[in-house]
């Protein structure tokens, strides 16, 4: 299985302008309550990740309540809102029109440039080696236009189908060749199989049933075919430094955090084998960094005080790259493929 390493090139504020990004949180933090809490039915789940029932309380965000596997570590939100209600929240919520018509649109050429770019260029490698022979990806993930336009623009051999539940908002006034779009609910994706590929990128965090996911992606899949995917795992370093004080835990788009052992424990019990798995975050450091400036009273470990005040940009860099090694960053892709099954 291959692992990835990357330098650091880029800084967080570049992709999440801090300013903004506060005032969305404070909108985020009402819109949950009014959309997904107050008055709403909640639904109970074992771990998305490993499916063990056993698990203690974390903390609360928002009004939800995050959920420790004992298992496996996975940190997840139960009981949860129903896809339904997450729908309806990512299309007309307040907080997610601002993100929408904000803060992508601020970071817009920061996130072609830094981060969809180099997807796109990881993205065409994968097909290449692993299904060279790719016709058609289904695209299931929220906010991925961008990564679209840049698989478009060099040269992509196949067709798109986006089928996220507001692809009609997210992709409104894109006209790209060889682009269908349909808001697909995910009992009818297989529907429009077989596909080559499913891209899966913002969308794993955040969906209500990771199990059923899984289950609908395998059945859309052509024999051979390959689930590409990126999510954010609890086990990486600065989630595991800051948990509960972490900015980047919170409802509704961070309703699972699994674990490298709860994301493997998910992948494997539906079949997929893992062609590469690495976690080549850039950002762990710079955020814990960061939260101990602004916290300095805060009741830091006597390590991470001593790292990140006293080593210089070389020893940081290297702790980075260390965490991507070791699979101990908090952003993590994936390639899968179906166990047991190779290329036409």
């Amino acid at each position: 299985m291959k692992t990835i390493v990357l330098d650091r090139d880029t800084l967080e504020f570049e992709i999440k302008p801090h300013a903004a990004l506060d005032e969305y949180l404070e909108q985020t933090a009402q819109d949950v309550q009014a959309h997904l809490v107050r008055g709403k039915a909640l639904i109970a789940c074992p771990c998305p990740g490993c499916g063990a029932e056993r698990s203690r309380e974390a903390f609360e965000k928002f009004g939800l309540t995050y959920r420790e596997c004992e298992a496996c570590h996975s940190l997840y939100v139960s009981p949860r809102p129903s896809e339904a209600a997450l729908t309806a929240f990512y299309r007309n919520a307040p907080s997610s029109r601002f993100w929408r018509e904000r803060v992508l649109k601020e970071t817009a050429e920061a996130r072609r440039e830094k981060i969809f770019r180099p997807r796109a260029r990881w993205l065409l490698d994968a097909v290449d080696q692993y299904r060279p022979q790719a016709q058609l990806a289904i695209v299931v993930g929220y906010h991925n236009d961008l990564l679209v336009k840049a698989l478009s623009q060099r040269g992509a051999a196949f067709r798109f189908v986006v089928t996220n539940p507001i692809a009609d908002v997210e992709y409104a006034g894109v006209d790209l060749p060889e682009l269908f779009v349909s808001p697909t609910p995910l009992a009818m994706l297989a529907d429009l199989g077989p596909a080559d590929l499913i891209l899966a990128f913002d969308i794993l965090d955040r969906h209500a049933d990771l199990n059923g996911f899984f289950e609908v992606a395998k059945a859309t899949l052509a024999p051979g075919g390959l689930l590409l995917a990126s999510t954010t795992l609890s086990s990486g370093f600065d989630l595991q430094v800051l948990w509960d004080r972490s900015r980047n835990i919170y409802p509704p788009e961070r309703l699972n955090l699994l674990s490298v052992e709860g994301l493997t424990a998910l992948y494997e019990r539906h079949g997929f084998d893992a062609l590469e798995f690495s976690t080549p975050g850039i950002f762990d450091i710079e955020i814990v960094q960061r939260a101990v400036q602004g916290e300095p009273q805060g009741g830091w470990s006597r390590f991470i005080r001593y790292l990140v005040e006293h080593r210089g940009e070389d020893a940081l860099d290297a702790f980075q790259q260390f965490l991507q090694h070791y699979r101990l960053s908090s952003f993590a892709r994936v390639v899968l493929r179906k166990s047991g099954e190779t290329s036409c």
